[in-house]
């Protein structure tokens, strides 16, 4: 099994996204390490208005599921 422990950003980044547990997030710099969310919304529609009201175009969105539901991303595995 690997196992991987989350750096300090990244344990701050998923700080943050559970400040927004059930709601659509827009995030910039999606896999970078300039990756952070600019704007949420109960609706993908209302998470990407806010972004583009402040100047976002280029965003990634994604649903944060509930803290006592089970969520594993997939990743690309590089050999």
């Amino acid at each position: 099994m690997i196992k991987q422990e989350p750096n300090a950003k990244e344990l701050d980044f998923l700080r943050e996204l559970e400040k927004h547990t059930n709601k659509w997030v827009a995030i910039i710099g999606y896999g970078s390490d300039e990756e952070r969310i600019v704007a949420s919304g109960d609706s993908i529609t209302e998470a990407r208005q806010s972004a583009e009201s402040q100047g976002f175009k280029d965003t990634t969105f994604f649903k944060v599921p509930p803290t006592d539901k089970l969520f594993v991303p997939l990743l690309p595995v590089h050999e």
